[in-house]
């Protein structure tokens, strides 16, 4: 999967990818600004390609991007900026998230994700769901079930960024996020298969609360500026004006 590109010299491109065997790689693409044959719409962000790198002789230097077979393009999501946006923040979670050579288990996922944002109608549900099984594969993983302070199971509960879970309403301090049941019901659903997610139906209020807690935590854990967010951010804001 292409996560991103950048301009090396008038014909080169720096290629970073994500493989699942090679986990996050990077690559240099020579003469792909110019090419008309070889690279011809396909090193684009979110496309699945399938490549050939040639290793060059001093390890220290990116392989080089001999070959690459376009497998799939998300064609919806060029078109529609709300789509395009939320690919773009997808993509970029995963490369700041991936450290090299690593991030192999996110590979599925991602694209998984970008197979269902074509036809995904609920995108922020979406967005929910990508944010907190990333958190998972990276050992982060919210717990929306028991406390975290005492162990025990509570109807009420808080959600704590600082511990990145559940605690009851005696361990519970201040600035802590209240959760109903059916909110924590939600969370700790989309954590689970992709089968069925589609359906799940979410009110206003309650789509703002699961999509700004899997957000806040995720920034916690990354502690890092994710570009594509702040132009969702933007987009979101000007929908609801």
């Amino acid at each position: 999967l292409v996560l991103s590109t950048r301009e090396i010299s008038e014909s080169d491109l720096w290629v970073h990818l994500l493989s699942p065997e090679r986990g996050r790689v990077a690559a240099v693409a020579k003469g792909a600004r110019r090419s008309r044959r070889r690279f011809v719409n396909k090193l684009e962000a979110g496309h699945l390609l399938k490549i050939h790198l040639r290793p060059r002789r001093r390890p220290p230097l990116a392989p080089l991007l001999e070959t690459a077979d376009l497998l799939f393009a998300p064609e919806r999501s060029r078109s529609d900026p709300r789509r395009f946006v939320l690919a773009s923040y997808f993509l970029e979670l995963a490369e700041r998230s991936c450290p090299p050579a690593l991030g192999r288990e996110v590979f599925p996922l991602l694209l998984e994700t970008l197979r269902r944002l074509e036809a995904w109608k609920n995108l922020e549900l979406l967005k929910a769901l990508f944010e907190l099984r990333l958190l998972h594969f990276l050992g982060w993983s919210p717990e929306f079930k028991t406390c975290l302070r005492c162990g025990k199971e509570t109807e009420r509960g808080y959600f704590s960024l600082e511990e990145g879970g559940l605690r009851c309403p005696l361990c519970a301090t201040e600035g802590d996020w209240p959760l109903s049941p059916r909110t924590r019901a939600i969370l700790s659903h989309l954590q689970g298969a992709w089968a069925g997610m589609e359906r799940v139906k979410l009110s206003p209020e309650e789509g703002f609360k699961v999509g700004l807690l899997a957000e806040a935590f995720l920034k916690r854990v990354l502690d890092q500026d994710i570009k594509a967010l702040k132009v969702w951010k933007a987009l979101e804001k000007r929908g609801r004006i």
